[in-house]
């Protein structure tokens, strides 16, 4: 089934050429992934050079059904359905602003039933991401009020009777980087989420590494020294989290929402106001990086933040800072290609392999993006 999904149009002769398994054996699970419809035929490939008849090359069947992804952040939830090939399509993002959470979950509930019912395909799992510390399909910590020790997958799976997923939204922005970058690109890589939370998800040889009891990551709440004060310390999320920073914005601007253009105008007449601030916000986001490029030694860390999608040329200042710290491990650091969606993807990615049993087994997909998600984002 791997072989099929990452290197299809594929025949059954190559892949037991790929595996080393006997063509019989090979031959026997091809007809029954067949038969279940997991797969399908898609015409000839080419015959070997002593002739004999072309090989049946198999597709994944896309068709079989589809997934669904839901990220749930403090003031909105965002969602995707997404084809066993990752190809992702309907995202929608819709706004929570003081809304409780018993609404939260009509809602979502409401969108997962319209889905449900407007496809001619099964749904066949649901992955849900969120800031917080989340083991075993259990959430032990969350930023959201409500959902610590709320049994989230429960909930959803008891009413739609299908396979239901949780995981945190760091890890969901790792997956994504691993299985949509090209096989073996990242074996071991650090995505970095600046969220209301700063956390890390963290893949070692191709897997994630969660800790004890799903911890691993959390470095938002690790101190950092004052800039200039040394004995004064304060959490990561208070000098880089993305609220934190937006406040002190909205702060000197005097205003009460975030306003995008006139963040982006103001840097680039140079305010002083607002190059202090990310000044502030680089420096200390570079003794995070620096910390964990020499600590975990990763083939890259990935940065995930909206402030860095919107400027991202402060991502130079954020490397000039690691370039001046005395680490033996400089990492090269990356923006991810995918900033809205890579959580929502990576969550896709993690309930497709569930729901195919190849929750072990490396997936490679191609992130092709459907017409209606990008006139979506135009």
């Amino acid at each position: 089934m791997q072989q099929i999904v990452n290197a299809g149009p594929i025949s059954r002769s190559q892949i037991s050429r790929n595996l080393s398994l006997n063509k019989v054996t090979v031959s026997d699970i091809y007809s029954q992934l067949l038969h279940e419809g997991l797969i399908r035929e898609v015409g000839h490939g080419v015959s070997t050079r002593n002739g004999g008849r072309k090989p049946v090359m198999a597709l994944l069947n896309v068709g079989y059904g589809y997934v669904i992804s839901i990220n749930i952040l403090r003031s909105r939830f965002s969602m995707i359905t997404c084809r066993l090939d990752g190809r992702s399509e309907n995202y929608e993002s819709v706004s929570t602003r003081d809304v409780d959470l018993t609404s939260v979950l009509d809602m979502i509930d409401e969108r997962i039933a319209n889905i449900m019912a407007a496809s001619p395909n099964r749904l066949l799992g649901i992955a849900f991401g969120l800031d917080g510390t989340i083991y075993k399909n259990q959430i032990l910590g969350a930023s959201l009020k409500g959902f610590k020790n709320f049994d989230l997958a429960k909930y959803f799976s008891d009413k739609f009777q299908i396979p239901v997923i949780l995981e945190n939204l760091a890890n969901e922005s790792a997956i994504y980087e691993r299985d949509f970058s090209g096989e073996g690109v990242y074996e071991n890589l650090i995505s970095v989420t600046i969220r209301d939370q700063v956390s890390a998800g963290i893949v070692t040889e191709g897997h994630l590494y969660r800790g004890h009891n799903g911890e691993a990551g959390n470095i938002g709440n690790c101190p950092l020294a004052d800039r200039y004060k040394e004995d004064n310390m304060e959490d990561v999320n208070h000098y880089v989290a993305e609220g934190n920073v937006l406040q002190r914005i909205m702060a000197y601007q005097n205003i009460d929402r975030v306003d995008v253009n006139r963040i982006r105008r103001d840097y680039l007449g140079h305010r002083p106001e607002l190059l202090a601030i990310l000044d502030e916000f680089a420096y200390y986001l570079s003794k995070v990086l620096g910390n964990l490029s020499s600590t975990f030694a990763p083939d890259a860390i990935i940065v995930n933040a909206p402030i860095l999608e919107l400027l991202p040329e402060l991502m130079d200042k954020v490397r000039d800072y690691v370039g001046q710290l005395d680490i033996l491990r400089k990492a090269p650091l990356l923006l991810t290609k995918n900033s809205k969606e890579a959580a929502l993807m990576g969550g896709a990615s993690a309930i497709i392999h569930k729901a195919l049993a190849l929750d072990d087994l490396q997936l490679t997909f191609s992130n092709q993006r459907s017409a209606v998600l990008e006139g979506v984002e135009s």
